[in-house]
């Protein structure tokens, strides 16, 4: 018992002296640091910029550090423990710069992420040079000096910014091209800018030349709007009438002297270039007949035949081009604009009155006995009764005012029966529709054979038969001026049957009328005779025209030779002095032969 004790004392022993040593050793562990972010280097820039992080406690090899942007992961390109080297991510945005390592993750200072500007608007988009333009965007820099624009290439003073604002100041060396703005954050194009610059007149055609003369000026840096240009002539303003960027045309103007031309626009004033002034009378239109070369019309002295016009009735000017209405051979209503032919029907008929307006071109005459107006070649019908009379008594009569236009309207001077009536009551047509004038007064025939609208009245002139209370017979046949309908008396020396009225002018305030008083040239201004010893050569006076609103052309032929003539202010003018009725080599116009003047 003794000795197993003993044993078992002995293994107790044993046991606690070997069990220490079969107990393992513990490893030593070395703890891992947490990184820190001090710095980074830029603080701002654009996706794709170097950025090197300062701090400490980063891994070694690049990879096991995780760099991220606002949290988007970067490209850690180089690595040490106290620098990385990063690429900014394009996905990114701004915001704080983390590091991860194993030991953690740190929280630097914020990036920012520079946007490449945008150029919306610029305004003004043309000036001069100095001139302050405001441009609009975004992502402009807040500090002006951190702004670089450019006018096609050269550079701009910036003079305030914000971030969607910059005002600048069109720089002098620049030219017109786009307008560009760069920051940190890239370059915008935006609008085109047009430098205005001072006009320059590098000609002038022709030289010379008198009051109202159309003169080319040609050059550089015009507007093509022509009111924007200002063109004097040695001071006096002058009308243009076309423009465009290297050439204007103008008209002389009146009141003007000898000196220089200049043009003048937003851009400046050019230089000027010497102009003379000529006197010189106008251009005189007369239509008529020579006796050896057919109908047509002189320009002063000098005669245009119109092919294939049988005979001409009307004529009227418009700028440079000169119209001329009547039959052609071939029987057909015709007009001729400046010689050429327009048939308005292949119908029988002509046409004997004509007006221009603006670009429409309006006749009036007959096809088949009834009575039509064209307008640009479209005709519309008057309504009339089974006898109506246009332009007097037939064809024979002088017709070239019966027509009129006023705001696209047209009138026509006549006469009509009106009921069972067989006696002819003047009327006129406003768009083919008849308004009877006569006043009633008396029981004889009433014509109306000329009319025009001005200043929104109508004016209608013509004669009116005065007969004898006792007998009936006609004892004058009185010119009338019808004014809205009101009848006004056109006063003669006496009664006569043998008076007429063939034109009508209205100036104004002033209205004159021509015609015939007791078969003699007649001109009546407001009512009153002018001078009747002036136009007692004349059969008729047929045509009026008011120049420069000081010289009264009147269109007719003299009784005692026969002779195309015209009279400026009563004086009567031959077209070929010194000719003969007749004769081989003169001009002449028959008696009732229409003639029309035109003034330019």
């Amino acid at each position: 018992m003794k000795t197993k004790l003993s044993y078992s004392i002995c293994i107790f022993f044993a046991i606690l002296f070997v069990s220490p040593g079969c107990k393992k050793s513990s490893p030593i562990i070395i703890p891992v640091k947490l990184p820190a972010v001090n710095t980074i280097s830029p603080a701002s820039g654009i996706a794709g910029t170097v950025v090197t992080i300062s701090g400490a406690n980063f891994s070694a090899t690049a990879a096991d550090n995780t760099v991220k942007f606002n949290g988007t992961a970067a490209s850690v390109t180089s690595a040490t423990a106290s620098t990385l080297v990063v690429t900014a991510p394009a996905a990114a945005s701004t915001g704080a710069i983390t590091v991860t390592t194993t030991g953690g993750t740190a929280t630097g200072p914020v990036f920012t992420y520079l946007m490449a500007p945008t150029v919306a608007t610029i305004s003004p988009v043309s000036a001069k040079a100095g001139a302050a333009v405001t441009i609009t965007g975004t992502n402009f820099d807040a500090t002006a000096v951190n702004n670089t624009v450019k006018f096609n290439g050269v550079a701009a003073t910036v003079t305030s910014a914000t971030t969607t604002k910059l005002v600048v100041t069109a720089p002098a060396a620049a030219t017109s091209g786009a307008v560009t703005v760069a920051t940190s954050g890239g370059t915008a194009t935006g609008p085109v800018f047009t430098y205005i610059v001072a006009p320059t007149i590098t000609a002038i055609n022709p030289t010379s030349a008198a009051e109202g003369a159309s003169v080319t000026i040609t050059g550089t840096d015009f507007d093509a709007v022509a009111a924007n240009n200002t063109v004097k002539f040695n001071g006096t303003a002058a009308t243009i009438t076309t423009a465009s960027t290297t050439q204007l045309v103008v008209k002389v103007p009146g009141g003007g002297s000898s000196g220089n031309v200049t043009v003048t626009t937003v851009g400046g004033t050019s230089n000027g270039l010497a102009f003379t002034y000529t006197v010189a009378g106008p251009s005189v239109y007369v239509l008529g007949s020579d006796i050896v070369k057919g109908f047509g019309y002189w320009k002063n002295s000098s005669f245009t035949a119109i092919t294939d016009c049988t005979t001409p009735y009307a004529m009227v000017g418009s700028g440079t081009d000169i119209y001329v209405a009547g039959p052609a051979s071939t029987n057909t209503p015709t007009y001729w604009k400046n010689g050429t032919a327009v048939h308005l029907s292949s119908q029988t008929g002509y046409t004997f009155s004509i007006v221009v307006s603006g670009t429409d071109v309006y006749c009036l005459g007959q096809i088949n006995g009834t009575y039509y107006v064209w307008k640009n070649g479209t005709a519309t019908q008057l309504t009339t009764t089974t006898v109506t009379n246009i332009g007097g008594s037939g064809t024979s009569n002088y017709l070239n005012n019966a027509l009129a236009v006023s705001n696209g309207d047209t009138y026509v001077a006549g006469a009509r029966y009106l009921g069972t009536s067989t006696i002819l009551k003047a009327t006129y047509w406003k768009n083919g529709t008849p308004i009877d004038i006569t006043d009633g007064i008396h029981s004889g025939n009433a014509l109306a054979t000329a009319i025009a609208v001005s200043g929104g009245a109508v004016y209608v002139a013509g004669t009116e038969e005065i007969r004898d209370p006792g007998t009936g017979g006609i004892i004058n046949k009185a010119p009338r001026l019808w004014k809205n309908g009101v009848s006004i008396p056109l006063n003669t020396p006496g009664n006569s049957l043998f008076n007429s009225v063939s034109s009508i002018l209205v100036a104004g305030s002033d209205v004159y009328v021509g015609g015939q008083y007791n078969g003699a040239g007649a001109v009546w201004k407001n009512g009153t005779m002018l001078a009747p010893s002036a136009y007692a050569v004349a059969e008729n006076v047929s045509s009026l025209f008011l120049y420069n609103n000081t010289d009264l052309y009147a269109g007719g032929a003299s009784s005692s030779s026969g002779e195309n003539g015209y009279w400026k202010n009563g004086s009567f003018v031959e077209m070929d002095p010194g000719c003969t009725i007749l004769s081989s080599s003169c001009a002449r116009t028959s008696a009732n032969q229409v003639v029309s003047v035109y003034v330019k």
